[in-house]
């Protein structure tokens, strides 16, 4: 697969620049199509568009630019988006190393499991209709979790100001006995917008970029990812188009580390940690604004994060940059905590 696709995936929306064939005698000689793509293979790319499905030749392909899903409201684009097509990109920044769906695929139930890092990659996200009586759905996610030895999480995206029994599912959840956790916010923000803030490089450190994680990077990364560090090595060379960013002062010591995802337009800011002895000196500002100038070179328009609302200078700073709150999710699980961290 040419580097001309990296990073679109069946379901992603792009704007995909062709060559006619055969080439006009006058007038242009490039057409663009945008939609969202259906089927990609070697030889060519099927594209479902407002008129209908078309499939292009690969080998006609000059260019293309993933863009983001269709707006479901009115308002700024990184607030229009809908929350379930949101966490549809979201999840493609850290997925589980094993996925299945519940009911029609990107409509039903996403199921993952990671090894037990991170609730994100370890839960059940409900977007849309499971295919089943919600209590058989239930049971299905308990199944589903308990094959794998893994507790049954279920992470429930709830729009600003709701509360978890609001939401049928959140209801029969509790109803049910299961453990509600802490929430976490999700923030979005255009990423030019971000780019308005400045950060001088603190001194004596200098950034490393990578387009995969190393050992270096892993080495920076919070106590929780590195007591977990197979797994998320395993993760985290799941998605496609990432950029790794590694803080080093000059003995070569790790002074912090964040990690940009990048899908359908969007860039997801994941994993920012500041080593205990590199604090108060602006590094995370530093490190923030550094992945949103990755996500613009990468062509991400638009920008998500997630932060727990306890976390006080996290979201200072994420906010203070121009972020906004879209929604927020909780997770729950069957008889137990959830997991601590998302």
């Amino acid at each position: 697969m040419s580097d001309l696709f990296r990073g679109l995936t069946s379901g992603s929306r792009a704007v995909v620049r062709t060559r006619i064939e055969p080439p006009p005698a006058d007038g242009p000689q490039l057409t663009d199509t945008v939609g969202e793509i259906a089927a990609l293979d070697e030889e060519s790319v099927r594209m479902t568009t407002r008129t209908g499905e078309v499939t292009l030749r690969r080998d006609l392909v000059v260019a293309t630019r993933a863009i983001p899903p269709r707006p479901t409201r009115r308002g700024a684009p990184h607030r229009a988006i809908g929350i379930e097509d949101l966490h549809l990109v979201m999840t493609k920044g850290q997925p589980g190393s094993t996925q299945a769906w519940l009911g029609e695929e990107r409509e039903g139930w996403l199921l993952r499991a990671g090894h037990g890092w991170t609730g994100r990659s370890n839960s059940a996200l409900p977007l849309g209709d499971p295919g089943l009586p919600l209590p058989d759905a239930v049971d299905a996610v308990d199944a589903w979790y308990t094959e794998r030895d893994l507790t049954p999480l279920v992470m429930l995206p709830r729009p600003r100001g709701a509360g978890t029994g609001d939401d049928p599912l959140g209801r029969l959840l509790l109803q049910r006995g299961w453990t509600e956790g802490h929430p976490a916010d999700v923030l979005t923000g255009r990423t030019d917008t971000l780019l308005t803030g400045s950060a001088p490089a603190p001194e004596g450190l200098t950034l490393h970029a990578s387009e995969h994680v190393d050992e270096t990077w892993l080495a920076g990364s919070p106590p929780r990812l590195q007591q977990h560090h197979d797994a998320a090595r395993e993760i985290l060379a799941l998605p496609p188009h990432q950029v790794f960013l590694t803080a080093q002062d000059g003995e070569g010591g790790t002074a912090g580390v964040v990690r940009v995802a990048l899908a359908d337009g969007w860039a997801g800011i994941f994993g920012l940690h500041v080593a205990p002895g590199h604090r108060r000196r602006g590094v995370g500002r530093w490190l923030t604004l550094a992945a949103a100038r990755a996500a613009r070179e990468s062509g991400a328009s638009l920008t998500y994060l997630q932060v727990e609302p306890s976390n006080e200078a996290a979201q200072q700073l994420y906010r203070g940059l121009g972020m906004q709150q879209h929604h927020d999710y909780v997770y729950l699980a069957r008889g137990a905590s959830p997991l601590a961290k998302a």
